[in-house]
């Protein structure tokens, strides 16, 4: 186990931490193209991944992100990933001043071992509440057994637009196109999240996100 002592060290571990304009707090952002059960998705009408929205705008349209979520990626496989992530989550401000954090704001779980370290994570911050969406169903039932702790909160997405939530002992997400329908009300607020925390409450089964 390596010491991390500041936040440039732990950066040049694992990548800094992205900071989108809708959320309250920072994230971590690695290839949308890299998804599993997404690009599996992504070649299916109507399905959530075929318009994916970390596949446009500024995730593709300027070389240093695309070269800085790469980088991310690779950092999977760094020993101390662990570590870096846990300094840079406890010591970046945002993070600190909101007790929150989102994992991937562009792309998902890769493989077994990439949950065990965002449970380690998670377990080494436990004043921060973590949310994970993702589509990797057999990962996390098969890895938490359903069991996690009490500070992540794991919401599986549903794969089509205006579908059902997916069957699941975990919380949920589904997309719609009724505004009506529509829990997450971020598109009234600029797009943004505002005072919402509703994806990190464990006591909301599904959130009903508005198509974008």
């Amino acid at each position: 186990m390596t010491t991390i002592n500041t936040l440039k060290q732990a950066n040049s571990l694992v990548g800094s931490l992205t900071n989108t304009t809708k959320m309250p707090t920072l994230s971590y952002s690695i290839p949308a193209k890299e998804c599993k059960q997404g690009q599996k998705l992504r070649k299916l009408n109507n399905s959530v991944c075929s318009t994916c929205y970390a596949q446009k705008g500024n995730y593709v349209r300027y070389k240093a992100i695309i070269e800085s979520q790469y980088n991310r990626l690779q950092s999977l496989k760094q020993p101390f990933w662990v570590n870096a992530m846990v300094y840079l989550i406890d010591n970046s401000k945002k993070t600190k001043e909101s007790k929150l954090f989102r994992w991937h704001d562009s792309g998902d779980l890769q493989n077994p071992d990439h949950l065990r370290k965002i449970i380690q994570v998670a377990k080494a911050t436990p004043n921060v509440k973590h949310w994970l969406p993702t589509k990797e169903k057999r990962i996390i039932e098969n890895i938490t057994n359903g069991k996690m702790p009490k500070n992540l909160i794991i919401r599986l997405s549903g794969s089509f637009i205006d579908g059902q939530p997916p069957k699941t002992i975990f919380n949920t997400s589904t997309v719609t196109t009724n505004k009506n329908l529509a829990t997450c009300r971020s598109f009234e607020q600029g797009g943004k999240c505002g005072s919402c925390r509703k994806c990190w409450n464990k006591t909301i089964k599904n959130i009903v996100y508005l198509k974008h």
